[in-house]
């Protein structure tokens, strides 16, 4: 073997040990940069009621007051908002996959256009709320207040609806096939033109007309 050729099979692997040092060490550095500005964006939030457009995925906010905070089209995924006030808050078109938002008080939220993918809002009270044309797949509603809530167009695919108060709620046009309704309250709840294939109710169920379930939807 040539001495040349012997020194390239020396640096090989020297040059690729270089490589994936500066590379895990660009990533380390990406992730700091990215917690500050998550971080920054919440003392903003915090400071003004306001951060449209912001990066706040993980976040602590839990038992937050956010009432009438402006989030449109932000990024919480995965963020902590057990107990928060968004009563009135504008989220219009924001990123909310896998939040945990239970016991939280959106009432009168807008939500319209909203991911919400896989996040708990049990015993959440969202009355008169708008998740209208939101993407509400697998979400937990149990125990939730959800009267009058605006639910036209959205995805509710799996979602769980047990032991809730739908009064009045509206599904046009929703997605809500293989559903749980168990113990829930649908009367005067208006689901013309929804996709109800699967949707699970029975005797505890109190269907739109007042009588108990399961529910028939035509």
């Amino acid at each position: 073997m040539r001495p040349a050729d012997f020194l390239l099979l020396i640096r090989a692997p020297l040059v690729s040990t270089t490589f994936g040092l500066l590379a895990a060490l660009a990533t380390c550095a990406a992730d700091a940069q990215s917690s500050e500005v998550r971080s920054g964006n919440r003392i903003r939030l915090l400071s003004t009621n306001a951060c449209v457009t912001c990066n706040l995925t993980g976040v602590n906010l839990a038992g937050q007051n956010l009432l009438g905070a402006d989030l449109r089209q932000a990024d919480l995924s995965h963020a902590d908002l057990r107990g928060v006030s968004l009563m009135g808050a504008n989220l219009s078109q924001a990123r909310l996959i896998g939040v945990n938002l239970s016991s939280a008080v959106i009432a009168g939220a807008v939500l319209s256009g909203a991911d919400l993918r896989n996040s708990n809002l049990s015993q959440v009270n969202a009355n008169r709320t708008n998740f209208s044309l939101s993407n509400l797949m697998r979400v937990d509603f149990t125990g939730a207040a959800l009267e009058h809530v605006n639910m036209e167009g959205a995805n509710l695919k799996g979602a769980n609806f047990q032991n809730t108060d739908l009064y009045e709620a509206r599904f046009l046009f929703a997605d809500i096939s293989d559903t749980n309704f168990l113990n829930a309250n649908l009367h005067e709840a208006d689901f013309s033109q929804a996709e109800t294939q699967g949707m699970q109710t029975d005797s505890s169920t109190i269907c739109p007309d007042l009588k108990p379930g399961p529910c028939i939807f035509q």
